[in-house]
């Protein structure tokens, strides 16, 4: 009787591999290179899953400001890299970032790329404590999920962890892991969209679709009630002014962006969703063809809302005593 010896089941392989490395928080750009050597011909196959993993992490580097650079900051912190975390990627950041990628082995570029990042995040979860923990919670307040970001993770912190990862369709253990906190980088808030923009950026994309912006102080500082900011603005509704302008064919004028002085609150000004637009008729006129006439709020301006699906998508409020709508972008 003839006997053979199996032949290896490739494809079995590269699955395990695959697996075993993503829980260890490996990228898939890393698995395909390992899987190469391991399993021939498994670099081609793989390259799907490596390109859709890149894409999952944002790119932070020098001259970019908000949140995801406090999270570098903090991070670089949690791993003996200390920093102030002003969420500004100054040259005293890209230092740090390059020592920290010279010790774990990466190209020294300052650039925080997916591999990068799957090296310098780390697992939280309840009873941790620290400026990782700090991370965590400004990125829950900017996707949405609002809560103090005191370094200590908590039952309050566990459970918007949770919230958070049921949206995401993880598994919702309240332990922030690599696809946590994947997920979390990449912004997306409660309604998709919640990615954001720095002030410039904000800025060429309204310029460019010819909608402009005014401040009493003509200035725009983020932290400074007299101007006009877009730092940190979502990119749901930048799209959603552009939209107006479009729609509308008003000229359309920012008064009112993510500056201090607005009220607080999860879909507040400071936290990306709202804008401040001029009052004028052609707008008016726009905004009650096209959305329906809700509820009183409790300063009087009455709120006209667009919905979607049996979801509300815009609230529109009538601040006529400040000659501006107060317009809301879910």
């Amino acid at each position: 009787m003839l006997t053979t010896t199996p032949r290896p089941r490739r494809s079995l392989a590269a699955s395990v591999l695959l697996a075993t490395a993503l829980a260890a928080g490996i990228t898939a750009a890393d698995v395909t290179t390992a899987t190469a050597t391991a399993v021939p011909g498994a670099a081609r196959a793989g390259s799907t899953a490596g390109t859709a993993v890149r894409a999952s992490w944002p790119t932070v580097k020098s001259g970019q400001r908000g949140v995801d650079v406090a999270t570098v900051q903090l991070l670089l912190t949690a791993r003996g890299y200390p920093l102030t975390a002003d969420g500004i990627f100054g040259s005293g950041t890209a230092a740090k970032v390059k020592a920290f990628q010279r010790a774990k082995h990466l190209t020294a570029d300052g650039i925080i790329g997916p591999h990068t990042w799957t090296k310098l995040v780390m697992t939280v979860k309840s009873g941790s404590r620290g400026a990782a923990v700090k991370a965590v919670q400004r990125q829950l307040t900017d996707n949405g999920y609002s809560v103090t970001a005191d370094g200590v993770f908590g039952s309050g912190t566990a459970a918007k962890v949770k919230a958070f990862q049921r949206a995401k369709h993880l598994t919702a253990n309240g332990v922030v892991d690599v696809r946590t906190w994947a997920a979390l980088v990449r912004g997306g808030g409660g309604a998709g969209g919640g990615g954001k923009l720095g002030d410039a950026q904000a800025a060429a994309r309204l310029r460019a679709a010819g909608i402009t912006r005014s401040s009493s102080g003509n200035c725009t500082n983020r932290h400074n009630r007299n101007c006009t900011s877009l730092q940190d603005i979502r990119v749901r509704t930048v799209d959603g002014v552009i939209a107006l302008k479009r729609k509308s064919g008003c000229r359309i004028v920012i008064t009112g962006g993510t500056e201090v002085g607005h009220a607080g609150g999860t879909y507040s000004h400071w936290n990306g969703y709202k804008v401040d637009v001029a009052r004028t008729s052609c707008v008016t006129n726009y905004i009650h063809a096209h959305s329906r006439k809700h509820h009183k709020r409790g300063d009087g301006a009455w709120v006209w809302r667009v919905t979607s699906g049996g979801k509300t998508v815009i609230d529109y409020a009538d601040e006529n005593w400040a000659n501006h709508w107060d317009i809301t972008y879910y």
